[in-house]
């Protein structure tokens, strides 16, 4: 009991007699800009635009975007920036000799009147920019500076003809937060944004850029963003195999039907094309109204096998044909192998005297199917090759 009735008397004495020991360390400056604050906090209204109502002013707008990504199976394009905004404010002006040479203090973006902008093409229709939490940077000129940092999500559909190649533009359209007592113009440089340094999205990289100004509209700055993207790794799984397949069926073309090798190699071909649609399935980022054209291509290719496959059996059923040829298929064979033309038979089966002495194969039949063999090279070789000039995606040529 009488421990704490001592703390009780120390603790007395102390509020008595030690306030006027207590050294004041607070800058004098610190002290000015204190009531600085609070002076210009008195009479302010938030509410009320600095430039009054029904009057039109500029407020300067810049980004500095930090990272951006691309999701393509949801089709939002998102960028997180900085957005620097500034603009004088009249009722916050003051002079520096009466706040000890004071020229510039911080204040909440709470506290003042900050201009709102709105996204128009947002994923979310109740995302916009007309209040965020910042300190902002206050000059006794009245500029009022501005950095919040701002994450903004916007649709951006998706085109997947040339995929993996493929290029998707989007674009942001900005506009002010304005009613009928607070209007104002977005103002900006040349370009509105800075991607220097910034951090690209997995998959995807910004190619190229514009915008558009147009005051008159409530969509007052619309930038375009043009994303390209990294297809190595798809290309590989996706886009090389068809050229493989293709120059598998095209050599099998120049086998000998009677052989089995040809047969057995068209048939691998046949396989690796339903095996390869079916990675192309897999690794499609969405299902569009687009299809890209890769999917027609492997599709005409997987026609074209099955044709060769069918061919080949036809081909050589003529090949072991033992009746004795009618004569006009003897007459397109002498048209064709005395003339000309027989420089342009490619491949050509010939048969051994020990065969013909057998009649497992007649010459004459394993002639002509030389020829029509021939001729379905041609077309199904030119089709390929329409089929390669139209549909298989190249990369996109890069221009410096």
């Amino acid at each position: 009991m009488a421990g704490f009735t001592y703390i009780i008397l120390l603790f007395s004495l102390y509020t008595t007699f030690a306030k006027d020991c207590i050294i004041n360390r607070v800058p004098e400056q610190m002290a000015f800009e204190k009531q600085l604050r609070k002076d210009l906090k008195c009479g302010y209204h938030v509410f009320d635009p600095p430039f009054g109502n029904n009057t039109t002013s500029d407020i300067n707008v810049r980004f500095i975007m930090k990272r951006f990504s691309f999701n393509s199976d949801e089709e939002i394009f998102s960028m997180q920036s900085w957005m620097f905004i500034s603009w004088i404010d009249e009722r916050l002006k003051w002079d520096p000799e009466k706040y000890y040479g004071t020229t510039e203090t911080e204040l909440t973006s709470m506290s003042l009147w900050t201009p709102g902008f709105r996204l128009f093409n947002s994923a979310d229709s109740n995302d916009f920019d007309r209040y965020y939490y910042v300190w902002c940077r206050v000059r006794n000129t009245g500029l009022v500076s501005c950095v919040p940092k701002i994450t903004h999500e916007a649709l951006c559909s998706v085109k997947l003809t040339n995929w993996p190649y493929d290029q998707q533009e989007c674009k942001l359209e900005f506009g002010p937060w304005s009613s009928k007592w607070s209007k104002f113009n977005m103002n900006f440089t040349s370009r509105a944004i800075s991607m220097l340094g910034a951090e690209y999205g997995a998959e995807w990289f910004i190619s190229d850029y514009r915008q558009e100004a147009n005051f008159s509209s409530e969509k007052q700055l619309t930038m375009y963003f043009t994303l390209e993207r990294e297809a190595t790794g798809l290309a590989a799984i996706v886009v090389y195999p068809a050229i493989i397949l293709t120059a598998l069926s095209i050599t099998c073309l120049f086998m000998d039907v009677r052989q089995n090798v040809r047969l057995a190699m068209i048939s691998f071909s046949l396989f690796g094309h339903y095996y390869f649609l079916r990675e192309v399935m897999d690794n499609l980022p969405k299902h569009s109204l687009d299809p890209p054209n890769l999917l027609f291509y492997y599709r005409g290719s997987l026609i074209l096998t099955m044709f060769i496959v069918l061919f080949t059996f036809l081909l050589d059923a003529i090949c072991k044909v033992k009746v004795t040829p009618q004569n006009y298929f003897l007459t397109i064979n002498d048209s064709v192998y005395e003339s000309f033309g027989k420089y342009f038979i490619v491949p050509k089966w010939n048969i051994d005297d020990d065969t013909i002495k057998n009649k497992q194969f007649s010459e004459d039949w394993t002639k002509f199917a030389n020829i029509i063999n021939c001729a379905f090279n041609v077309i199904i070789i030119l089709t390929y090759i329409i089929l390669y000039c139209v549909l298989m995606p190249k990369p996109i040529p890069v221009n410096y």
